[in-house]
């Protein structure tokens, strides 16, 4: 049963594998779309929108909902202690109405004419007592509010706080861009680097092939010949010679597949899935734009160089939302209630349950310490940082152009060079090898023409390799590929 589950497991993984063939430009457009560090950065453009969108959230007005009900453990009760002072005049009436105590008739009526007719500075200033004690609100409490606020005018802090949003969605652009030339450089790197290596194999594959050739002919020769004198030196060298080849040509294979499998993680291939790489032999052309103008053009274009353009900007909406302490700030605020209480009476009675009001509200900062001073100082100094690593940058960006730009010069004239020394390399080789199979070389000369050969078209093969490969970092570090339209 285990035996039938692995054979179908194997059959599966096999069914589900596929084989993708790319040249170099599918390669930098599959490893745009799927490489994890674009997909990041794209996602970081969607949080720097969604940031902006909140910001001009500011210059709406706010309303809000609000709803509770509450319940207290008793009744809220109003407590008054202390007393009541009355004047003469409270006194004199509190007199008349006592009269009332009076039952109708003669009596009443002389005590109420005698008290009319007696002036209120004859009657002495009185008091009684203050003591209350009643429901100011019941246990159980709705209330509904509606809620209006809106910012008339904030010493530009408002727009400083969308721009900065704004200018937060432009470095999360020119972040993809650099994350996209990134990519981009990395597939080309990994690229040529198989190419390198492809060709490397192709070479000492060939030579080794003549080499076993060459030593089964030493051998034979040391036995039967006699015009080419092979002693068992020259017979071992060879075969030593042709082991080493052999053993170089395995350490090349390995790199050639691990060079493969970069470029397929790169692309976003899955693990057991194979890449296949296609290539044609182009002309190597001279890159002749000149140093000055790719600098230039790299400070319009390097996503960098944008990245802190943008943070300068940035800085600088900062400082405006800093100086915006110094100014008023001026809202309107409203609100709209309606409020059941379990007390019909008291605080919360019929006329005071639904209410609303509106007003205007006007903040100036008279005196903090001098904490917005400091503020503004603050932003101020983190400009000026900016505004030297700028410096730096531009510098740095500046000095690396010209290494790769001298780098490229230098190996474009190496390739020239070396493009004739390939050929007579390639040539010299061949007729040793005839030589030896006709016995005219000794096996020495025969092994030094085809390490010879070996070694100028590895040569060529590095430089034209490290040649292009710096064309690349040209493309990087200005920002755009260069070509005769730049």
């Amino acid at each position: 049963m285990k035996k039938i589950f692995f054979i179908l497991s194997l059959v599966a993984s096999y069914a589900f594998t596929k084989e993708v063939k790319i040249n170099i430009d599918e390669a930098i457009s599959l490893a745009l779309e799927n490489n994890s560090l674009n997909k990041i950065s794209k996602i970081n453009l969607e949080i720097a929108q969604a940031q902006y969108e909140q910001a001009l959230s500011a210059n709406y007005p706010s309303l809000n909902a609000i709803f509770y009900a509450n319940r207290n453990n008793q009744d809220t009760i109003f407590e008054q202690r202390g007393t009541f002072t009355l004047s003469p005049e409270f006194t004199k009436t509190l007199a008349l109405a006592n009269t009332l105590n009076i039952p109708s008739g003669t009596v009443r009526d002389t005590a109420q004419s005698q008290i009319s007719a007696m002036p209120s500075s004859a009657f002495p200033t009185g008091s009684i007592s203050a003591d209350i004690d009643t429901k100011a609100m019941g246990r159980d409490t709705v209330r509904g509010t509606l809620e209006l606020n809106y910012a008339l005018y904030t010493g530009g802090k408002i727009d400083a706080i969308i721009s900065q949003a704004k200018l937060n969605k432009e470095l999360a652009k020119a972040s993809i861009t650099r994350s996209e030339n990134d990519v981009t450089f990395d597939v080309k790197r990994y690229y040529y680097g198989y190419i390198l290596t492809n060709e490397l194999y192709e070479i000492v594959d060939k030579i080794h092939k003549n080499m076993q050739i060459s030593t089964i002919l030493a051998k034979e020769f040391m036995e039967n010949s006699t015009t080419l004198k092979i002693n068992r030196t020259d017979y071992l060298n060879a075969k030593l010679t042709t082991f080493l080849i052999q053993s170089t040509l395995s350490k090349i294979e390995l790199n050639r597949e691990m060079l493969k499998n970069a470029i397929a993680n790169l692309i976003g291939l899955k693990w057991d899935d194979t890449v296949s790489i296609s290539y044609n032999e182009h002309e190597i052309l001279n890159q002749n734009i000149p140093l000055q103008k790719m600098i230039q053009k790299s400070y319009e274009l390097n996503p960098d160089i944008s990245k802190i353009n943008l943070a300068v900007k940035i800085k600088n909406e900062q400082i405006k939302e800093a100086k915006s302490a110094y100014y008023p700030q001026v809202g309107v605020f409203g609100n709209v209630n309606k409020t059941y209480n379990s007390y019909e009476y008291g605080y919360l009675s019929e006329d005071n349950q639904n209410t609303w009001n509106i007003g205007l509200a006007v903040k100036v900062s008279l005196f903090d310490g001098f904490k917005m001073k400091n503020d503004v100082l603050e932003k101020k100094l983190n400009k000026k940082v900016i505004d030297e690593q700028k410096i730096l940058l531009e510098e740095g960006l500046a000095l690396q152009l010209k290494n790769e730009f001298l780098t490229s010069s230098m190996g474009y004239k190496q390739i020239q060079i070396l493009k004739d020394a390939v050929e007579i390399a390639s040539e010299n080789s061949e007729l040793n090898l005839k030589g030896f199979q006709y016995e005219m070389i000794e096996a020495k000369d025969l092994i030094q023409s085809q390490l010879t050969e070996a070694y100028v078209k590895a040569d060529y093969l590095k430089y034209v390799h490290d040649y292009l490969v710096s064309l690349s970092k040209i493309d990087n570090l200005v920002g755009k590929k260069i070509d005769e339209n730049f």
